[in-house]
């Protein structure tokens, strides 16, 4: 089919191959729905240029579950022999990165990724890996991916934002036909091209489809065209086609001849009917739609038979004995029971071992459907293996489901070491599920029978996860008690990983005794986990040092550990810390008056209700309180959800965090008999456990309430201050701290002067609810003139700018660098470029210095 209409498109990509062969790589985003072309404009610009660079071309698959790095596979014999090597083996996967981008570096090369809305985690990081670093290199990378299928939460949203933050990457999206280019199509063909563009909608695979069925008038669906095409073939064609069909979008020769034997030749057929193309050293269908139809035509009897012959082809070449992800797929798909059990769990192993915990998850999965054929420790062992996995992918019902499952077959194979490991394991689950009770009876069990038994490492574990759980009630010794008794043990049994884990629980545990020590032991902890590449070590250690520091009010250190701890966890697949990092990173950035960055991590978390439930209650809060500061609609359905949730879990963590929430929320409102009655359930807790912050904001909340007010000397600074009447020191703190809500709150309290700062405070922030109330304290107190009250645009975005844009902008006008505002901001110096960027283009000028001069004519700027 001629290719038309795709001039510009083909320029484009020209273009980015004479700039990445320059030495500045370039990366070209082909998208448009199925059957619009792509594979076909990219297949006409690589056939003109395969004579000046190497083009590399993988494809994802469309299986049950995604082979991992399954393009690079499809690439890897024509690159580096070493990196057939790391495929294969269990290597670290960052070697395997470096070593492929090194093999991009070495010579100019069109890399084609096709169909990537179909790829799997471990190869969207590779692509991740590349984008960032594709300027090194002298190659063109194009990814193809149909824009039609990626829904709100498609996994490749996030790579194609991440890609286009890029000055290296051009979209290049393939619109349908039009009526003239489809008449050019039909010149030969009695059809009328009108009808024919609008019931293909200019679809050049429907156009193309349609034409070559040469019925002489337009079939009901293209399911009629594909199957016209095919009935034309003989019958050892149509046989070959179907075991292509079985064997994917992409066809290897040596398989094909393998799985169909002496018919292999008939291929030919296909390839001169334009239903397959060779693609490389390869055969592919022309489009997915075509195999798609030939698959559905094939007899519910034959198919499970080719996928049969099909695996015993792959089992039997070195090429692919060990591709186990592919193995499972045609053993499940074949109805080979033994065959789905002996390479799934392989399989989901690898893809763990990868970071693709989704794809393991299903595979486990696919494993269990015929475990009533195993012995039962094997049955069990599978199960522990799919919740481990259902865990870290945020299914904590199915973890914990599995988790008791394999636990009850231990107890009735009377194997109790084992019964109480997979206790102790649950015990987490439960938490982590918000059902802390549960958890703590969980372990006390484990707890029981391993202290009947000689000692092991079975028995450190219990003793860490009971560690964890006095760390969730707030009880310090006790936490640290266990945690030391699981550190010995561990260390007695070389357990690094109970061992590395129970140094947690005490280093967070230490944070609420004394914080900068505490901070001094995770961050020494930190650096063991990261030289020995632990990764949930490593997302552990992030997740409780950014979360404590939260609540302890330690904004700037809980900015690098939430932010380090998000970005390690993201290029990971680690969902289950990821969801709770950034939930809690949402409630720093409410307190740091970000709150536009705030509102959208909020939006992006409550948009997946299925995360654990401490991530929950957390972004809840997050939302109820930004929600409650602005005078937004919904608070009290966000924090009543939170209250039910943090009550299942008991924690003063969780209870403390809403109890304040639910408190500002009902002061804002007028209502200081609610926000008294919401203190109740938690304040006596926090008194209890001596929490200083927790303590400090409830009892705040009391005094505002019209309760005396009540000064511990262990209690939180700032609130301290305000409760013994002294505003001003209690203002300078919060300012001190960088919460300027907190601040204008302070000063709220003070006198005419400072009640003025305090609304230019809140009026900037957009605090309207706190803008009425002080602003009647003033007209209260005979102040006639106040500050005329900004246009809402202009107090939320100045010059149209990002929060974080302001942010930077502001620290411009202050003359830094943008490494000092990296270091101010706690963000990469990248990251700041970008923002500079971002910044100046807004601002429509060329430099820093005007930009700064600008800014400061601003309402916003002239109010700091």
């Amino acid at each position: 089919m001629e290719l038309l209409e795709r001039e510009s498109q083909l320029a484009a990509l020209n273009t980015a191959l004479v700039q990445a062969n320059s030495g500045s790589g370039r990366i070209a985003l082909v998208s448009g729905e199925a059957g619009i072309g792509k594979t076909s404009l990219i297949q006409d610009f690589a056939d003109a240029h395969r004579s000046r660079v190497r083009v590399l071309w993988g494809a994802c698959d469309l299986l049950f579950t995604p082979r991992p790095l399954g393009p690079l596979h499809d690439m890897a014999t024509q690159m580096d022999g070493e990196i057939i090597d790391l495929l294969h083996t269990d290597a670290n996967r960052a070697r395997l990165f470096t070593t492929i981008l090194v093999e991009f570096k070495r010579r100019p090369c069109l890399a084609v990724f096709e169909d990537v809305h179909w790829a799997d985690e471990a190869t969207l990081d590779l692509l991740r890996y590349l984008g960032r670093r594709i300027t090194q290199t002298s190659t063109l990378l194009v990814l193809t991916y149909r824009d039609d299928e990626l829904g709100t939460r498609h996994p490749l949203l996030g790579l194609l934002g991440d890609l286009t933050n890029s000055s290296a990457t051009q979209r290049i999206p393939l619109a349908p036909l039009s009526e003239t280019a489809v008449n050019k199509l039909v010149r030969e063909y009695r059809i009328n091209a009108v009808a024919l563009h609008r019931q293909t909608g200019g679809n050049p695979f429907y156009v193309s489809e349609v034409l070559a069925s040469q019925d002489g008038g337009i079939p009901a669906s293209i399911r009629d065209a594909v199957l016209a095409r095919t009935a034309r073939l003989s019958l050892s064609a149509k046989a070959v086609l179907e075991t292509a069909a079985v064997i994917g979008m992409r066809i290897e020769p040596w398989l094909l001849d393998l799985a169909t034997g002496s018919e292999a030749s008939a291929a030919e057929e296909s390839i001169e009917a334009g239903i397959l193309l060779p693609q490389g050293d390869a055969l592919a269908f022309r489009h997915d739609l075509t195999r798609q139809t030939v698959l559905a035509s094939i007899s519910p009897t034959r198919k499970p038979v080719l996928h049969r012959l099909v695996l015993d082809a792959l089992k039997s070449s070195p090429l692919t004995r060990n591709d186990l992800s592919r193995l499972a797929y045609h053993a499940e798909a074949g109805g080979d029971h033994l065959a789905v059990l002996e390479f799934a769990p392989g399989a989901a192993n690898e893809a763990a071992s990868a970071g693709a915990h989704r794809e393991a998850a299903s595979l486990f999965g696919l494993a269990l459907r015929y475990a009533d054929e195993l012995q039962p420790v094997e049955h069990a062992l599978l199960l522990q293996d799919y919740a481990r996995e259902c865990n870290v992918t945020e299914r904590q019902s199915e973890a914990i489901e599995a988790q008791i499952k394999a636990a009850q077959i231990w107890e009735q194979l009377e194997n109790p070491t084992r019964q109480a490991e997979t206790l102790a394991v649950l015990a987490i689950m439960l938490r982590n599920h918000g059902e802390n009770s549960a958890a703590e009876r969980v372990n006390q069990a484990a707890v029981e029978i391993l202290e009947a038994l000689p000692p092991g490492p079975e028995l450190a574990l219990a003793y860490r996860v009971q560690a964890t759980l006095r760390l969730s009630r707030r009880d310090y010794a006790e936490a640290i008690r266990w945690g030391e008794m699981a550190i010995e043990l561990s260390k007695i049994f070389s357990d690094e990983n109970n061992l590395a884990m129970a140094h947690v629980a005490v280093g967070t545990t230490m944070l609420f005794l004394d914080y900068e020590g505490g901070c001094d032991y995770l961050d020494k902890r930190i650096a063991i986990a990261q030289s020995s590449g632990e990764d949930r070590h490593i997302a552990n250690l992030y997740a409780y040092a950014g979360s404590c520091s939260v609540e302890l009010y330690q904004f700037m250190r809980a900015e690098r550990y939430l932010a380090e701890g998000i970005a390690y966890t993201a290029e990971r697949g680690l969902d289950i810390f990821n969801r709770y990092l950034l939930a809690w990173q949402a409630l720093a950035l409410i307190h740091r008056g970000r709150w536009e960055e705030a509102s959208q991590t909020c939006s992006y978390l409550l948009h997946n209700p299925t995360y654990p439930v401490i991530s929950r209650i957390t972004a809840l809060v997050a939302v109820g309180r930004l929600r409650a500061r602005r005078g937004d609609p919904g608070v009290q359905t966000a924090l009543d959800e939170a209250l039910q949730l943090a009550a299942q879990t008991g924690s003063l963590q969780y209870l403390g965090l809403v109890s304040a929430a639910r408190a500002e929320a009902a002061m804002l409102a007028g209502d200081p008999e609610g926000a008294l009655a919401a203190t109740q359930a938690a304040y006596d807790l926090a008194v209890g456990k001596q929490h200083a912050w927790y303590t400090g904001e409830l009892a705040f909340w009391r005094w505002k309430a019209g309760v005396p007010p009540v000064v511990y000397d262990w209690m939180a600074k700032p609130f301290a201050d305000q409760l013994a009447g002294d505003w001003r020191q209690a203002a300078a703190t919060w300012e001190q701290m960088g919460c300027p809500y907190e601040q204008a709150r302070a000063l709220a309290d003070g006198d005419g002067e400072a009640q003025v700062i305090a609304l230019k405070l809140y009026e900037r922030l957009g605090a309207r609810p706190a803008v009425e109330n002080t602003r009647q304290q003033l007209r209260a107190a005979g102040v006639s003139k106040l500050p005329r009250l900004p246009r809402r645009a202009t107090l939320d975005n100045p010059f149209g700018l990002t929060e974080r844009q302001v942010d930077i902008l502001g620290l411009l006008i202050d003359g830094l660098s943008n490494a000092q505002i990296a270091s101010r901001l706690h963000i990469s110096h990248k990251t700041v470029d970008h923002h500079v960027s971002a910044i100046l283009a807004r601002l429509e000028v060329h430099s820093r210095e005007t930009a700064a001069d600008l800014a400061r004519g601003h309402p916003y700027f002239a109010s700091k």
